[in-house]
């Protein structure tokens, strides 16, 4: 099988497309993938044809114009609410992906999400019906737990992959709550993201990274003597909310595998997750200084006991890739294979294009260039 890997977005493609098809490839169950990016460039394995294509988020509209040219089957990959409420006001550009994010949902032959909540609520949004088409293909955590970790005294880590949201009374409770905890204990920190001053300022002096590449981040996390903490608003306005409800479990998957105790809210990411999570009941200032102070007496044992948890083992890109593997095969059966023809864009355009997304995300409350995806 060669699949065609029609890429939308470098970090979702990196820490979650990639690896599943890298291990599709070396496990001999695919011939090899191309990427093609949003300026239709093709990189990597190049094929006379192409019998799958897989696309992902929000396909640029050169994308969906190629799939609407060619009878190329696809399988459409989502990981995030990327729809509005249909009453809300949208901008022309807007409305130009949501009609390209509701083509992809409706003509796939197979749509992967990590998140069923997700699914059924893009549905409901795009008035599009997926039974029969829609498949659970989760994010993944390591190929292999680490060594045991042995240290006598923990790093606490916080990761955000998107601006913090919460409602002003719950982040100050999350906020002072996690600081008290830290101080309690003496403890240092590291912060991966976008952080307000206001959480630094209460952490004292945290080392602080807003990116990390991806292989690098995972390398961290196996070799660091963590605890970590995964707050997550619920308490937004009810659209808001919809959104944080709709997000996955990764950090519960990348954490665990890596031998990391963390406390999560008690959102549905966590709530619903089939894996291990030490839910915090409230997002109370009590309750997260009391999360700490848990991870803290219960380190490294903790951490070491949920790399051995077999739910972990589940999710390893080895194993998930064969979920991906058997959405690629149903979605090219009885299909003759595709050649790929396309003029692309010229590279100065494509790079103009790349840093004006760029720029919109860095002004924009949304969600930044960060290490992660999806969570």
């Amino acid at each position: 099988m060669r699949v065609l890997f029609l890429e939308s977005e470098a970090l979702t493609a990196e820490t979650r497309i990639v690896p599943l098809l890298d291990a599709l490839r070396a496990s001999g169950r695919i011939d090899g993938f191309a990427c093609v990016d949003r300026g239709l460039a093709i990189t990597g394995g190049s094929f006379d044809a192409y019998d799958v294509a897989l696309t992902h988020r929000n396909p640029s509209a050169r994308q969906v114009a190629w799939l609407r040219r060619n009878s190329l089957p696809f399988v459409y990959d989502v990981d995030d609410l990327l729809l509005a409420a249909p009453d809300q006001p949208l901008s022309a550009r807007r409305r130009a992906e949501r009609a390209g994010i509701i083509w992809c949902l409706s003509h796939a032959r197979r749509i992967t999400s990590p998140s069923s909540r997700l699914l059924r609520v893009l549905a409901e949004r795009a008035q599009v019906g997926l039974e029969g088409r829609s498949v659970i293909v989760p994010n993944t955590g390591l190929e292999h737990p680490p060594p045991p970790k042995s240290g006598v005294r923990p790093r606490l880590l916080w990761v955000s992959s998107d601006v913090l949201r919460f409602s002003d009374q719950e982040f100050e409770a999350v906020r002072a709550g996690i600081a008290a905890g830290v101080a309690d204990h003496a403890l240092d920190c590291l912060l991966l993201g976008r952080f307000p001053q206001a959480v630094r300022d209460a952490l004292g002096r945290p080392e602080h990274k807003t990116w990390m590449p991806h292989a690098r981040y995972r390398h961290c996390l196996a070799e660091g003597n963590f605890i970590a903490v995964a707050p997550l608003a619920r308490d937004l306005p009810a659209a808001q909310q919809c959104a944080i409800d709709c997000k996955s479990d990764i950090k519960a998957a990348e954490f665990g595998s890596s031998r990391i105790a963390a406390a999560y809210s008690a959102a549905r990411p966590y709530a619903e997750s089939d894996l291990p999570c030490d839910l915090v009941a409230e997002n109370s200032a009590s309750h997260w200084r009391d999360a700490v102070g848990r991870l803290v007496a219960t380190f490294p044992e903790a951490g070491n006991r949920l790399g051995d948890h077999p739910a972990f083992a589940l999710r390893r890109p080895s194993v998930v890739a064969l979920r991906l593997f058997e959405c690629l095969e149903a979605a090219r059966a009885g299909a003759p294979p595709v050649r790929y023809r396309a003029l692309a864009t010229p590279r100065f355009v494509r790079n103009l294009a790349r840093n004006l997304r760029g720029l919109r995300m860095r002004l924009s409350p949304g969600r930044p260039k960060s290490r992660s995806a999806g969570d």
